[in-house]
């Protein structure tokens, strides 16, 4: 596929596929059994490949959220799905997001499942945008950090479009 030529690469397809690696391996150690919730539909390539790396009975559902429509955010979270299985409460949970940008997806995610009482709840994302969220009041830890560059790839999209690329770039506005 003919990329535009303002997609500039951030992250290959190798750095993207050890990055995950390593972080299930560090999880493998770290739990026994796990549940897992994937915010789609941005955390899809990342959700899948991180839960092909866990070795532990895993429990996971997804949730459909979202603030964004093109590339800006609408400053209200839109859940289009909610967890329809019993495996939060009395669980250790991660959630798994592709990005925090502004952080409003991620807390109305985690404000909803606290709600469905774990035992645990941790936050892991991709990349973080720590510029856009100074105040983001919840622990989470990310692979990747960027400053306030727009994605596209590995699940990250514009207007719908390049989200099954292997590799993330981002689009350049100069």
């Amino acid at each position: 596929m003919k990329l535009p030529e303002n997609f500039k690469l951030l992250v290959s397809e190798q750095e993207l596929k050890e990055a995950i690696k390593n972080l299930g391996a560090r999880l493998n150690q770290e739990y026994d059994e796990l549940s897992v919730v994937g915010i789609m539909n941005g955390s899809v390539f990342f959700f899948a490949d991180l839960m092909r790396e866990l070795t532990m009975p895993i429990k996971m559902d997804t949730i459909v959220a979202s603030s964004y429509s093109g590339t800006s955010s609408t400053q209200e979270v839109i859940f289009s799905k909610k967890i329809t299985k019993p495996i939060i409460e009395g669980r250790e949970v991660i959630i798994v997001e592709d990005v925090i940008d502004t952080g409003l997806t991620l807390t109305e995610v985690y404000k909803y499942l606290l709600t469905l009482k774990p035992k645990s709840l941790r936050i892991i994302t991709l990349f973080d945008k720590t510029p856009c969220h100074p105040n983001f009041p919840y622990p989470y830890e990310s692979i990747f950090k960027t400053d306030d560059k727009f994605l596209v790839g590995y699940g990250f999209e514009v207007d719908d479009l390049y989200r099954q690329l292997p590799k993330v770039y981002y689009i350049d506005q100069k």
